[in-house]
């Protein structure tokens, strides 16, 4: 008999070729299947008798070949006859008998086959009739590939009807992502962007962060503020449509309790995003969705008391929340995902994510904060992402005079060295960053702050150097803090604050 652990799998780049193993315990009861990366590939009984291989459609241009062995330990591979170059059209091969092997090993080789992460993508894109009728264009999608990448183009309009719920309209975009075909871990988690696509559904559609743009809600939860369409969707600034929130609109709900997985886009670093679900008996629509993984991001308890279960508006969501690893019920990490693995299933039975999947880590889907990524795991991929997002004005760049409140000391000498604090006005217009986003530059004078350290959405920490030249007087305090993707720097600055003496 055959054990898993005598099964081989093996991934090679020739153009794009795989090879998977199976064994068969003396032919008697060909009943294994494992699960390859790029698609399923099963061994089992022949329709017509004996014995066959199955596997998914691979792409029109793929070839197959056949191998099989009877002793993995010297890897002497024969092909079998009849098999080299079929085109991958054909998805069943019936195994001849091998004479006088009391088990056998096979193993097919494809060549040629489409990435994995394709067949994920929609392949069929139909415009909605009341958007169509509403004069919105058809919505396009086009997904390809090179050795590196997934290339996909879009011009973002949703194949569902748009139901507007911002000032803002919907246009055609010209949407151009790279995402990576293999992704790598980075050696340490980078926050996502403040604002912008951090990742794409398989329809083409971008995916925001958790939080708003400056206004009308100073990066607040959009979610929890109610500004979301039927979908969790809405258009931003540049007439440009995007989620916030698993768009279930676009799948089916499911019907009784049975798991279900379905990546639904990708990361920009090229990791997938799952929805990980089952049913809610008696439920329909969005609230038919059980979702099964578990954030680790824990919201503060006045911002839960007051806006998640109150009625207050959200403004500076990850200011609220914190990553608390002992979290009751977290089953994911503090970028919002998880390595995959063989799981049991409810009913009892082993899952295999990884194989299923064809990724060894992926992000999940979460009824909460922060709804599908808070950090890339990998390192970031490339494309179209710089829209600002938000669900109401285009937050450009900005001046806040007044905005720095106070220095402490306030004073010093030519020649001293300074760990100086920094206040700002907590409401300042435009409005301040979250926490999270570290100021450019600190300016006294024409003197720079070194090893800045923003200890609080209002204070900065840093060491302040007076050159022994430095003239006498007070000086203006300045403050830059990135701004918006394609906006320009944010500028905040106080009068005569701190004084050379």
């Amino acid at each position: 008999m055959c054990n898993t652990e005598q099964i081989q799998r093996g991934l090679r780049k020739i153009g794009w070729a795989i090879a998977a193993g199976f064994c068969i315990g003396g032919l008697a009861k060909p009943v294994l299947e494992v699960t390859a990366q790029e698609y399923n590939l099963t061994i089992g009984a022949g329709v017509e008798g004996g014995v066959e291989l199955n596997w998914d459609h691979a792409g029109q241009n793929a070839k197959y070949t056949v191998e099989y062995a009877t002793d993995l330990a010297k890897q002497q591979w024969a092909e079998l006859p009849h098999s080299s170059a079929w085109p991958i059209d054909v998805t069943r091969f019936e195994l001849p008998l091998v004479v006088g092997a009391e088990t056998v090993f096979y193993r097919v080789k494809i060549e040629g086959a489409d990435p994995h992460q394709v067949r994920w993508f929609a392949t069929a894109i139909s415009p909605n009739p009341q958007n169509k009728a509403n004069g919105y264009p058809d919505p396009d999608l086009a997904v390809s590939f090179d050795d590196d990448a997934i290339l996909v183009t879009s011009n973002g309009i949703p194949t569902f009807e748009f139901v507007s719920t911002t000032p803002n309209g919907l246009r055609g975009q010209d949407f151009e992502w790279a995402i990576p075909r293999f992704p790598e871990p980075a050696d340490e988690p980078t926050q996502i962007p403040l604002l912008g696509t951090v990742a794409i559904t398989t329809a083409g559609l971008p995916i925001y962060g958790p939080n708003e743009a400056q206004v009308p809600h100073p990066y607040g939860d959009p979610y929890i503020n109610g500004i979301l369409d039927y979908c969790h969707g809405h258009t931003g600034g540049q007439a440009d449509y995007h989620f916030h929130f698993a768009p279930t609109c676009m799948f089916e709900a499911p019907d009784g309790t049975e798991e279900h997985y379905n990546i639904i886009g990708f990361a920009l670093d090229g990791y997938p995003i799952i929805a990980h679900y089952t049913g809610v008996h008696g439920e329909t629509g969005e609230t038919a969705f059980g979702w099964l993984e578990v954030s680790g991001y824990e919201p503060d308890a006045d911002y839960k008391s007051i806006v998640i279960d109150g009625s207050a508006i959200s403004t500076y969501a990850w200011d609220n929340y914190e990553y608390e690893a002992g979290r009751k019920g977290r089953t994911l990490d503090e970028c919002n995902g998880r390595a995959l693995a063989k799981v049991t299933l409810a009913n009892g039975k082993t899952f295999d994510e990884a194989s299923f999947l064809g990724f060894d880590y992926g992000y999940f889907v979460t009824a909460e904060f922060p709804y599908f990524i808070a950090k890339y795991r990998g390192t970031a991929g490339t494309g179209g992402g710089g829209q600002p997002g938000g669900g109401g004005q285009l937050p450009g760049g900005g001046e806040g005079d007044d905005a720095v409140t106070a220095v402490t000391p306030d004073s010093g000498s030519p020649g001293d060295t300074l760990t100086v604090t920094v206040m700002l006005n907590g409401n300042a217009q435009p409005p301040l960053p979250p926490t999270q986003i570290q100021p450019t530059s600190v300016t006294v004078g024409d003197m720079s702050l070194t090893g800045m350290t923003r200890t609080s959405r209002t204070s900065i920490r840093g060491t302040l150097r007076i050159p022994a030249n430095a003239a006498k007087g007070k000086k203006d305090v300045t403050v830059v803090f990135p701004g918006p993707p394609r906006q320009g720097d944010v500028r905040f600055a106080g009068d005569d604050l701190f004084e050379v003496k």
